[in-house]
């Protein structure tokens, strides 16, 4: 292991604790992300194959990804008590994971004008087609958010405790501007896709109380609920990454430092997020619920019809050997 100066104790309960929960969270972002992928890709019915099910399946790539690849690295650097890895490893390992966390965000304020179209102007429903090139979009976006410390601009290095890398927030190094870096990066991977979510949620909630008749014609019991899981993801993703921003911005302009165990738990709840898209989604999605169970429903009648199959073989031969 690369020794590193790291500002914890030798304390092994803590890093007993850090092991473990990024190990809960590697394992069942992997399987909950997984769950989805493989239900809307087998998806025979064609049911989920609607627009915002795109963006969907790209979210939850992306997220299934940082569980496969991502979350490993961490977690055997927490259970070697520091980063285990080179420090090129480091600098790629603290790139792609920045640029699945912003395609996350990316992603869900796709997601949010989506609706704001579904609600505010049906008749500008995005299209299939439209849905994949937004969602080629995000990820282009993304890669051109976390590129720029691979040139030159801005930094990556370890972050707090040395369990994991990413931005240097709390190093202000003239010589890559590391400071405006992070301003850029903050405004157009967090301000921005925030004020956009913001804006078009307050519209879809002023036009959902506009009348009671809007509410029950318009806008089906299947849309609502639709709504009310985007907007469940969107406040799980902010949840999970605000403090990790907050912090991040104190460190680098304020001069304000984590020390300790607290050092550690924006990073960690920044990757927890992996795991609440998926189980939302599930849970509030009517579509998977019968995409579902028609792929239970099919196998139950392939299972149904084999051992027809074998008895009416079985008596064939038996008919043969009597005569």
């Amino acid at each position: 292991m690369t020794d590193y100066t790291n500002e914890i104790d030798n304390n092994n309960i803590f890093y007993v604790i850090i092991t473990v929960v990024l190990g809960f969270i590697g394992v069942f972002g992997t399987l909950f992300n997984l769950f989805v992928i493989i239900i809307i890709i087998k998806d025979s019915s064609k049911k989920l194959r609607i627009p915002i099910n795109i963006t969907v399946l790209s979210l939850v790539t992306g997220e299934f990804l940082v569980g496969l690849l991502g979350d490993p690295f961490a977690f055997a650097s927490a259970y070697h008590h520091g980063w285990y890895w080179s420090y090129d490893t480091c600098i790629w390992y603290a790139w792609f994971m920045s640029t699945l966390g912003l395609s996350s965000i990316g992603h869900l304020t796709v997601m949010a004008i989506e609706r704001w179209l579904m609600i505010i102007k049906p008749m500008y429903l995005l299209s299939i087609k439209a849905s994949w090139i937004l969602a080629v979009s995000v990820w282009i976006y993304a890669f051109c958010l976390s590129l720029p410390p691979l040139v030159g601009w801005g930094k990556y290095g370890f972050e707090a405790a040395n369990l994991s890398c990413s931005v240097l927030w709390e190093i202000n190094d003239p010589s890559n501007h590391n400071d405006t870096y992070i301003a850029f990066l903050f405004f157009f991977g967090f301000i921005v896709p925030v004020v956009i979510i913001i804006t078009a949620y307050i519209g879809i909630i002023r036009r959902l109380k506009k009348s009671e008749n809007f509410r029950a014609k318009s806008v089906g019991k299947r849309e609502r609920r639709v709504t009310i899981m985007v907007a469940l993801m969107i406040t799980g993703f902010m949840v999970a990454w605000t403090p990790y921003a907050m912090f991040a911005l104190a460190a680098q302009y304020f001069s304000f430092k984590l020390t300790g165990l607290v050092s550690v738990i924006p990073s960690v709840l920044a990757k927890s997020s992996i795991c609440y898209n998926p189980i939302i989604y599930v849970g509030l999605n009517p579509q998977f619920h019968k995409a579902l169970r028609d792929i239970f429903r099919t196998r139950g009648i392939r299972k149904v019809t084999m051992p027809k199959n074998k008895k009416e073989f079985s008596n064939i031969r038996s008919n043969i050997t009597r005569v």
